[in-house]
Protein backbone atom coordinates (compact mmCIF):
# COMPACT_ATOMS: atom_id res chain seq x y z
CA UNK A 1 0.00 0.00 0.00
CA UNK A 2 1.12 3.57 -0.60
CA UNK A 3 0.03 6.91 0.83
CA UNK A 4 -1.01 9.58 -1.69
CA UNK A 5 0.88 12.83 -1.10
CA UNK A 6 -0.53 16.21 -2.23
CA UNK A 7 0.91 17.51 -5.52
CA UNK A 8 4.13 19.44 -5.03
CA UNK A 9 4.37 23.08 -6.09
CA UNK A 10 8.05 23.82 -5.55
CA UNK A 11 10.44 25.37 -8.03
CA UNK A 12 14.14 25.96 -8.44
CA UNK A 13 15.47 29.31 -7.19
CA UNK A 14 15.09 31.90 -9.94
CA UNK A 15 12.96 29.71 -12.15
CA UNK A 16 9.49 28.21 -12.46
CA UNK A 17 10.91 25.22 -14.31
CA UNK A 18 12.37 22.09 -12.79
CA UNK A 19 13.19 18.64 -14.09
CA UNK A 20 11.88 16.18 -13.07
CA UNK A 21 8.47 17.78 -12.65
CA UNK A 22 7.78 19.15 -9.16
CA UNK A 23 4.95 16.69 -8.66
CA UNK A 24 7.43 13.85 -9.17
CA UNK A 25 10.04 14.71 -6.51
CA UNK A 26 10.02 15.65 -2.82
CA UNK A 27 10.99 19.15 -1.69
CA UNK A 28 14.75 19.10 -0.98
CA UNK A 29 16.46 20.70 2.00
CA UNK A 30 19.59 21.62 0.01
CA UNK A 31 22.47 22.73 2.25
CA UNK A 32 20.24 23.40 5.25
CA UNK A 33 20.30 21.11 8.30
CA UNK A 34 16.60 21.15 9.12
CA UNK A 35 15.42 17.80 7.76
CA UNK A 36 13.04 17.64 10.73
CA UNK A 37 11.08 20.57 9.22
CA UNK A 38 10.90 18.90 5.80
CA UNK A 39 9.70 15.59 7.27
CA UNK A 40 7.19 17.42 9.48
CA UNK A 41 5.96 19.45 6.49
CA UNK A 42 5.45 16.18 4.59
CA UNK A 43 3.41 14.77 7.49
CA UNK A 44 1.30 17.92 7.71
CA UNK A 45 0.89 18.22 3.94
CA UNK A 46 -0.40 14.67 3.72
CA UNK A 47 -2.76 15.28 6.64
CA UNK A 48 -4.27 18.53 5.32
CA UNK A 49 -4.06 17.83 1.58
CA UNK A 50 -1.92 20.87 0.73
CA UNK A 51 1.83 21.22 0.17
CA UNK A 52 2.99 23.09 3.28
CA UNK A 53 6.22 25.14 3.36
CA UNK A 54 9.03 23.49 5.39
CA UNK A 55 10.59 26.92 6.03
CA UNK A 56 7.35 28.00 7.68
CA UNK A 57 7.39 24.82 9.80
CA UNK A 58 10.96 25.59 10.91
CA UNK A 59 10.14 29.25 11.63
CA UNK A 60 7.25 28.31 13.90
CA UNK A 61 9.28 25.62 15.62
CA UNK A 62 12.02 28.06 16.60
CA UNK A 63 9.97 31.19 17.34
CA UNK A 64 6.21 30.60 17.76
CA UNK A 65 4.75 31.17 21.21
CA UNK A 66 3.70 27.78 22.68
CA UNK A 67 1.55 29.52 25.30
CA UNK A 68 -0.85 30.51 22.51
CA UNK A 69 -1.78 26.87 21.91
CA UNK A 70 -4.03 26.90 24.96
CA UNK A 71 -6.10 29.71 23.41
CA UNK A 72 -7.10 27.70 20.32
CA UNK A 73 -10.77 26.72 20.77
CA UNK A 74 -10.53 23.18 19.41
CA UNK A 75 -11.72 20.44 21.80
CA UNK A 76 -9.43 17.75 20.35
CA UNK A 77 -6.36 19.98 20.59
CA UNK A 78 -7.21 21.05 24.14
CA UNK A 79 -7.69 17.41 25.14
CA UNK A 80 -4.29 16.64 23.64
CA UNK A 81 -2.65 19.45 25.63
CA UNK A 82 -4.27 18.24 28.86
CA UNK A 83 -2.96 14.75 28.16
CA UNK A 84 0.55 16.21 27.70
CA UNK A 85 0.86 18.80 30.49
CA UNK A 86 4.62 19.21 29.97
CA UNK A 87 4.31 20.27 26.33
CA UNK A 88 5.71 23.77 26.90
CA UNK A 89 8.73 22.41 28.75
CA UNK A 90 9.22 19.78 26.03
CA UNK A 91 9.18 22.46 23.33
CA UNK A 92 11.71 24.54 25.30
CA UNK A 93 13.95 21.48 25.67
CA UNK A 94 13.83 20.74 21.94
CA UNK A 95 14.65 24.38 21.11
CA UNK A 96 17.60 24.32 23.50
CA UNK A 97 18.81 21.15 21.79
CA UNK A 98 19.14 22.98 18.44
CA UNK A 99 22.63 23.66 17.13
CA UNK A 100 24.02 26.89 15.68
CA UNK A 101 26.13 26.62 12.54
CA UNK A 102 29.60 28.20 12.58
CA UNK A 103 29.76 28.53 8.78
CA UNK A 104 30.17 32.24 7.95
CA UNK A 105 28.99 32.81 11.51
CA UNK A 106 32.09 33.17 13.74
CA UNK A 107 30.08 34.90 16.45
CA UNK A 108 27.66 31.95 16.72
CA UNK A 109 24.71 34.27 16.28
CA UNK A 110 21.42 32.32 16.32
CA UNK A 111 20.22 33.65 12.97
CA UNK A 112 17.28 31.64 11.62
CA UNK A 113 19.24 30.24 8.68
CA UNK A 114 22.10 29.17 10.97
CA UNK A 115 19.92 27.04 13.26
CA UNK A 116 20.14 23.30 12.89
CA UNK A 117 17.98 20.43 14.12
CA UNK A 118 14.64 20.13 15.85
CA UNK A 119 11.92 17.74 16.95
CA UNK A 120 9.13 16.71 14.61
CA UNK A 121 6.43 16.26 17.27
CA UNK A 122 7.07 19.71 18.76
CA UNK A 123 7.14 21.26 15.28
CA UNK A 124 3.83 19.64 14.35
CA UNK A 125 2.17 20.77 17.56
CA UNK A 126 3.35 24.37 17.10
CA UNK A 127 2.03 24.37 13.54
CA UNK A 128 -1.50 24.56 14.97
CA UNK A 129 -0.82 28.28 15.42
CA UNK A 130 -1.86 30.96 12.89
CA UNK A 131 -2.86 28.76 9.95
CA UNK A 132 -0.87 27.05 7.23
CA UNK A 133 1.47 28.55 4.63
CA UNK A 134 1.78 26.75 1.32
CA UNK A 135 5.08 25.91 -0.35
CA UNK A 136 4.11 28.06 -3.35
CA UNK A 137 4.02 31.14 -1.07
CA UNK A 138 7.21 30.48 0.90
CA UNK A 139 9.37 28.29 -1.37
CA UNK A 140 11.71 25.91 0.42
CA UNK A 141 13.17 23.73 -2.34
CA UNK A 142 16.97 23.71 -2.00
CA UNK A 143 16.73 24.97 1.57
CA UNK A 144 17.37 28.70 1.89
CA UNK A 145 18.43 29.18 -1.74
CA UNK A 146 15.40 31.33 -2.63
CA UNK A 147 16.38 33.82 0.10
CA UNK A 148 20.19 33.88 -0.10
CA UNK A 149 20.43 37.55 -1.13
CA UNK A 150 17.75 38.55 1.37
CA UNK A 151 19.59 36.87 4.24
CA UNK A 152 22.91 38.43 3.21
CA UNK A 153 21.43 41.92 3.22
CA UNK A 154 19.62 41.28 6.47
CA UNK A 155 22.78 40.03 8.17
CA UNK A 156 24.62 43.14 7.07
CA UNK A 157 21.94 45.47 8.39
CA UNK A 158 20.98 43.61 11.58
CA UNK A 159 23.68 45.27 13.71
CA UNK A 160 22.24 48.68 12.73
CA UNK A 161 18.71 47.69 13.79
CA UNK A 162 19.71 45.90 16.98
CA UNK A 163 20.67 48.57 19.56
CA UNK A 164 17.42 50.48 20.07
CA UNK A 165 14.72 47.94 19.33
CA UNK A 166 12.49 45.60 21.33
CA UNK A 167 11.59 42.56 19.24
CA UNK A 168 8.39 41.07 20.60
CA UNK A 169 8.06 38.52 17.80
CA UNK A 170 11.07 36.58 19.09
CA UNK A 171 10.49 37.23 22.78
CA UNK A 172 8.83 33.90 23.53
CA UNK A 173 11.62 31.59 22.37
CA UNK A 174 14.45 30.26 24.56
CA UNK A 175 17.47 32.37 25.47
CA UNK A 176 19.75 30.17 23.35
CA UNK A 177 18.02 31.43 20.21
CA UNK A 178 18.31 35.11 21.15
CA UNK A 179 20.91 37.86 20.92
CA UNK A 180 20.60 41.55 20.08
CA UNK A 181 21.82 41.10 16.54
CA UNK A 182 20.00 37.81 15.90
CA UNK A 183 16.77 39.27 17.31
CA UNK A 184 16.86 41.99 14.67
CA UNK A 185 17.55 39.44 11.93
CA UNK A 186 14.90 36.97 13.08
CA UNK A 187 12.28 39.65 13.69
CA UNK A 188 12.72 40.87 10.12
CA UNK A 189 12.51 37.29 8.82
CA UNK A 190 9.26 36.70 10.72
CA UNK A 191 7.80 39.84 9.15
CA UNK A 192 8.94 38.62 5.73
CA UNK A 193 7.25 35.25 6.28
CA UNK A 194 3.98 36.93 7.22
CA UNK A 195 4.19 39.18 4.16
CA UNK A 196 4.66 36.22 1.80
CA UNK A 197 2.34 33.64 3.34
CA UNK A 198 -1.30 33.64 2.28
CA UNK A 199 -2.38 31.76 5.38
CA UNK A 200 -5.32 29.37 5.40
CA UNK A 201 -7.07 27.80 8.39
CA UNK A 202 -6.05 24.25 9.23
CA UNK A 203 -8.89 21.88 8.29
CA UNK A 204 -7.99 19.57 11.22
CA UNK A 205 -5.98 19.94 14.43
CA UNK A 206 -2.45 18.53 14.29
CA UNK A 207 -2.10 16.02 17.13
CA UNK A 208 1.29 14.27 17.14
CA UNK A 209 1.76 10.77 18.53
CA UNK A 210 5.38 9.83 19.09
CA UNK A 211 7.66 7.12 20.42
CA UNK A 212 11.41 7.47 20.99
CA UNK A 213 14.17 5.27 22.30
CA UNK A 214 16.71 8.11 21.90
CA UNK A 215 16.63 11.87 21.44
CA UNK A 216 18.78 11.65 18.29
CA UNK A 217 21.05 9.35 16.32
CA UNK A 218 24.14 10.24 18.36
CA UNK A 219 22.39 9.19 21.58
CA UNK A 220 21.29 5.98 19.82
CA UNK A 221 24.92 5.24 18.89
CA UNK A 222 26.06 5.94 22.44
CA UNK A 223 23.56 3.35 23.68
CA UNK A 224 25.12 0.78 21.37
CA UNK A 225 28.68 1.69 22.39
CA UNK A 226 27.76 1.37 26.08
CA UNK A 227 26.42 -2.12 25.49
CA UNK A 228 22.82 -1.07 26.08
CA UNK A 229 21.15 -1.51 22.70
CA UNK A 230 17.40 -0.96 22.43
CA UNK A 231 15.37 -4.09 22.97
CA UNK A 232 13.78 -5.91 20.07
CA UNK A 233 10.45 -5.14 21.72
CA UNK A 234 11.08 -1.37 21.53
CA UNK A 235 12.16 -1.52 17.88
CA UNK A 236 9.22 -3.71 16.91
CA UNK A 237 6.86 -1.33 18.73
CA UNK A 238 8.10 1.59 16.61
CA UNK A 239 7.69 -0.41 13.41
CA UNK A 240 4.19 -1.34 14.57
CA UNK A 241 3.49 2.40 14.91
CA UNK A 242 4.68 2.91 11.33
CA UNK A 243 2.33 0.14 10.19
CA UNK A 244 -0.56 1.55 12.24
CA UNK A 245 -0.08 5.03 10.77
CA UNK A 246 0.06 3.72 7.20
CA UNK A 247 -2.99 1.50 7.77
CA UNK A 248 -4.92 4.57 8.94
CA UNK A 249 -3.91 6.78 6.02
CA UNK A 250 -1.14 8.73 7.74
CA UNK A 251 2.47 9.25 6.61
CA UNK A 252 4.70 8.87 9.71
CA UNK A 253 8.08 10.54 10.17
CA UNK A 254 11.02 8.43 11.32
CA UNK A 255 14.34 9.36 12.91
CA UNK A 256 17.27 7.29 11.62
CA UNK A 257 20.78 7.64 10.16
CA UNK A 258 21.48 9.10 6.72
CA UNK A 259 24.31 6.58 6.44
CA UNK A 260 21.71 3.89 5.83
CA UNK A 261 21.31 5.54 2.43
CA UNK A 262 24.79 6.83 1.64
CA UNK A 263 28.35 5.97 2.64
CA UNK A 264 30.01 8.34 5.09
CA UNK A 265 32.80 10.46 3.66
CA UNK A 266 35.86 9.74 5.86
CA UNK A 267 36.43 13.50 6.11
CA UNK A 268 32.87 14.19 7.28
CA UNK A 269 32.99 15.17 10.98
CA UNK A 270 29.38 14.07 11.47
CA UNK A 271 29.64 10.52 12.78
CA UNK A 272 25.91 10.19 13.44
CA UNK A 273 24.26 11.83 10.38
CA UNK A 274 20.94 12.28 12.16
CA UNK A 275 18.15 12.26 9.58
CA UNK A 276 14.36 12.44 9.39
CA UNK A 277 12.07 11.30 6.59
CA UNK A 278 8.47 10.26 6.05
CA UNK A 279 7.37 6.73 5.24
CA UNK A 280 4.77 6.68 2.49
CA UNK A 281 4.39 3.01 1.60
CA UNK A 282 4.89 -0.64 2.49
CA UNK A 283 5.10 -3.88 0.54
CA UNK A 284 6.18 -7.49 0.88
CA UNK A 285 8.89 -8.75 -1.47
CA UNK A 286 10.10 -12.33 -1.43
CA UNK A 287 8.38 -12.82 1.91
CA UNK A 288 10.13 -9.81 3.51
CA UNK A 289 8.87 -6.32 4.40
CA UNK A 290 10.00 -3.15 2.63
CA UNK A 291 9.10 0.45 3.51
CA UNK A 292 9.02 3.33 1.03
CA UNK A 293 10.96 6.22 2.59
CA UNK A 294 10.61 9.72 1.11
CA UNK A 295 14.01 11.40 1.39
CA UNK A 296 14.16 15.20 1.61
CA UNK A 297 17.86 15.88 1.01
CA UNK A 298 17.54 16.28 -2.74
CA UNK A 299 20.40 13.79 -3.11
CA UNK A 300 20.67 11.91 -6.41
CA UNK A 301 19.93 8.19 -6.28
CA UNK A 302 23.18 7.48 -8.13
CA UNK A 303 25.21 8.71 -5.13
CA UNK A 304 23.61 6.30 -2.71
CA UNK A 305 25.00 2.97 -1.55
CA UNK A 306 25.22 0.05 -3.93
CA UNK A 307 22.04 -1.91 -3.38
CA UNK A 308 20.18 1.18 -2.16
CA UNK A 309 20.43 3.17 -5.39
CA UNK A 310 18.74 0.34 -7.29
CA UNK A 311 15.71 0.72 -5.00
CA UNK A 312 15.59 4.53 -5.30
CA UNK A 313 13.42 6.53 -7.66
CA UNK A 314 13.42 10.36 -7.56
CA UNK A 315 14.19 10.52 -3.83
CA UNK A 316 11.90 7.71 -2.73
CA UNK A 317 13.68 4.56 -1.54
CA UNK A 318 12.45 1.09 -0.71
CA UNK A 319 14.27 0.00 2.45
CA UNK A 320 14.21 -3.47 3.92
CA UNK A 321 12.77 -3.72 7.42
CA UNK A 322 16.18 -4.93 8.67
CA UNK A 323 17.91 -1.84 7.23
CA UNK A 324 15.57 0.47 9.15
CA UNK A 325 15.92 -1.50 12.38
CA UNK A 326 19.67 -0.85 12.54
CA UNK A 327 19.33 2.87 13.23
CA UNK A 328 15.63 3.64 13.83
CA UNK A 329 15.18 5.65 17.03
CA UNK A 330 11.87 7.55 16.69
CA UNK A 331 8.45 7.47 15.01
CA UNK A 332 5.93 10.31 14.88
CA UNK A 333 2.56 10.43 13.14
CA UNK A 334 -0.49 12.73 13.24
CA UNK A 335 -3.82 11.47 14.56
Amino acid sequence: MQITMPPSTHRLPGSNLISPKPADIPVGQGESAICFAYATADMISQRVGRAVSPLDVATKFYFADPAQLSAIPNPALQAHLRAHPTYQADIAWSRNAADISTEHNPGLQPYFDKLEGGQEDAAALLYNLDGLCEERDLPSHEGYAHFTSYYAALRYSSHVRAPNQCFRRVGTTVDKLRSRRADAFNDAWLRQVEALCQRKPLPVPLLPVSSRIAANQLEFMEMLEEGQPPSAKDINRMLAMVDYALDHGRAPAIGYSWYVLEERDPKDPDVAADHSSTVIGRRKTAGRCQYLVQDNTGEYCARMRVGIRERCDDGRIWLWEEELKRTLYSVIYLQ
